[in-house]
Order: C-alpha cells, then sequence, then structure tokens
C-alpha cells in the first residue's frame, strides 16, 4: 500500500511539472490549454503564446522582429493573406484564455501602478500621517528630501517592462554630479533608489580631493493582497 501511494504521488508530481512546461503553442491547435499550465506567466509570456499560435496557421508578421524569429523556423509557412487563417473551436479557447489571463495581469499591474502614484503624491505633499498609517512608512528628514527627490524623477507613466520586472531609470549630471533615480518591480518587491555616482564628467573639479561622494539610499517595499508596504531603507557608500 505504502508503495502504491508513493507511485501515485510521483505521477501526480510529473501530471502537474508537465503541466506547467507550456513553452510555446505546438499543441495548442489541437489540445485545451488547461489554466494551470499559463499560470506562472507573465504578459510578455502569453503574448508570445498567442503570437505562436497564429504563426502556426501561417500568420504573415507585419513587426520585423517577429517576423525574422518565425522566419527562421523550419514548420513555419507564411500566408499571403491573413485573411484566409481560421480559427477552429479549441485555437480560439485557448486564445480567450490567454486573453483572460493578461487582461487580469494587466489590471494587476494597473493597481500597484496607481497605488505608487498615491504613494509618490503623499510623499511630495510632505504627508507623513497617511504614509505612516497606509504604508508604514517613515525615515529621516535628510533621507525624505532623498526620497521625495527620486520620485519628482521617476516617471510611473513610462516604466519599461519585461516579464515580471518593470524598471524605470534616469541618470542626470547636473554639472557637479551624477545622480541616479530608479524604480524597479520584480514580481512583489518594489525598491526605490537614489544614488550619487559622483563628479561630473563635464570637467574636472576645482578643488581636487580623496572624499568619495558615491552613495546609494534605496527603499524597499512589497506589494500583497493590493496593498503596498514598507519593508526597510537601505545605504551604502
Amino acid at each position: 500500500m505504502r508503495q502504491l501511494q508513493i507511485v501515485l504521488a510521483i505521477l501526480v508530481f510529473s501530471s502537474t511539472a508537465q503541466a506547467q512546461l507550456i513553452k510555446n503553442c505546438a499543441t495548442c491547435l489541437s489540445k485545451n490549454i488547461k489554466p494551470e499550465q499559463i499560470e506562472n506567466l507573465s504578459i510578455d509570456e502569453l503574448r508570445f503564446l498567442s503570437n505562436d499560435l497564429y504563426a502556426r496557421k501561417g500568420y504573415r508578421f507585419k513587426t520585423g522582429d517577429i517576423d525574422s524569429y518565425y522566419s527562421n523556423m523550419n514548420w513555419y509557412r507564411s500566408l499571403d493573406n491573413n485573411d484566409k487563417i481560421v480559427l477552429i473551436t479549441i485555437e480560439k479557447q485557448n486564445i480567450q484564455m490567454f486573453q483572460q489571463k493578461i487582461a487580469a495581469l494587466k489590471a494587476e499591474r494597473d493597481k500597484l501602478i496607481n497605488e505608487l502614484k498615491a504613494f509618490k503624491s503623499f510623499v511630495l505633499s510632505n504627508d507623513k500621517t497617511i504614509l505612516k498609517n497606509r504604508y508604514s512608512f517613515s525615515t529621516q528628514n535628510e533621507q525624505y528630501k532623498n526620497i521625495t527627490e527620486a520620485l519628482t524623477k521617476i516617471n510611473l507613466e513610462d516604466m519599461n517592462w519585461s516579464k515580471n520586472r518593470g524598471l524605470y531609470s534616469v541618470t542626470i549630471d547636473n554639472g557637479d554630479y551624477v545622480m541616479a533615480y530608479e524604480l524597479k518591480i520584480d514580481k512583489n518587491n518594489i525598491t526605490i533608489q537614489y544614488s550619487s555616482r559622483g563628479g561630473t564628467e563635464i570637467g574636472e573639479s576645482i578643488y581636487p580631493s580623496e572624499f568619495s561622494d558615491e552613495y546609494s539610499f534605496w527603499w524597499e517595499f512589497e506589494w500583497q493582497k493590493d496593498k503596498l508596504k514598507f519593508i526597510k531603507m537601505n545605504v551604502a557608500g
């Protein structure tokens, strides 16, 4: 009996692991994709699956890099007219599942960005009571000045995304120092960074010194259950 339980457990584990291994849409044309097979995929990966399904139907892509990618596949045969493509029921169902998952992930991403916008507005308005009560956020006056400057430079409308990671980064040479400001998102972990990367690159200092002006402050947050929570602040340099 014990051996039978072990065998069943191995079979269940193998089945679950296999269900998570969808990397392309080779089977999307003939089999219904299960929700658990795309559960941990990002928006980019889901879009790739949609493109992959259409590519296997002969879709001619207008985007150069996508067209070049599939043109190198020995199975790819593009049609002269995309209107000739007809999706069967299984294919339509799989595309719909991808689209629904993408919409849900976009909604979650929008919630996070909107909450970061709210946090930014409270920092810029110096509303320390709401910052403390809503985000458990507090910091010293000089550090508060630094995160205020960083958030002023960070454009939350212009985040760059790759899979589950987002980044906005800007470097400014103000004539005295090279300053860098970043906001990084890695799944549910958010970091706001304020850094000095040394003296200006446009000339030498009038007052040479061995003092190092390279340092960084960064603030870590966590996004859980639609709530943004401050974790800790770090200093280097």
